[in-house]
């Protein structure tokens, strides 16, 4: 991530709009905030270079409990919360977040790659590993479909959670073909 020194006033007008509504913070009040997107890591000009490399670890922490107070950089934001504010620690904790969960989503396009082709092998196979129910499947995707509420990171519908732990029982034998009652 690129750091950039600069003076409050020089904050791209997007950043303001976040820092002002998301993070309530008044202009002057700006420490650091980021463009994760172009990777960029605004910084006050006044704020020594010991607290940018803190901020810089805490942005690049591999694992979400980043703020535990047993790691370093769990008590360096208790220092940041203590001396920069709520907003400050909101903001570096926020772009911790985005990196994690970017992460994450290039790790699931990667392993969906090497997925698929399994997939669409079984699609067009004359002697599956295990037959298609297309009758079961519906069932248990219209069960997801009238779910109410969202999963834990509304990604997807629950009709595909509820084909995934379809899959799961299934792989996992849990399903008896045949059985009434499925377990």
């Amino acid at each position: 991530m690129q750091v950039v020194r600069i003076k409050p006033k020089e904050l791209p007008k997007d950043l303001i709009f976040y820092l002002n509504c998301v993070y309530e913070m008044e202009l002057g009040e700006f420490v650091t905030i980021a463009d994760n997107k172009k990777e960029i890591l605004y910084v006050n000009h006044t704020v020594p270079q010991k607290d940018i490399d803190g901020f810089l670890e805490v942005i690049a922490f591999p694992n979400y409990w980043v703020a535990d107070d047993e790691t370093p950089t769990g008590k360096f934001l208790e220092y940041v919360y203590g001396k920069y504010g709520y907003g400050t620690y909101r903001a570096l904790i926020d772009s911790h977040s985005w990196r994690l969960d970017k992460e994450a989503e290039q790790k699931a396009k990667e392993t969906a790659k090497e997925v698929i082709p399994l997939i669409e092998k079984q699609i067009k196979s004359e002697t599956p590993i295990v037959e298609l129910d297309e009758r079961l499947l519906h069932e248990v995707y219209s069960a997801g479909l009238n779910r109410k509420g969202q999963t834990s990171k509304n990604i997807c519908s629950f009709s595909s959670v509820y084909l995934f732990y379809l899959g799961y029982l299934m792989g996992a034998g849990k399903l008896q073909e045949g059985a009434k009652d499925g377990l």
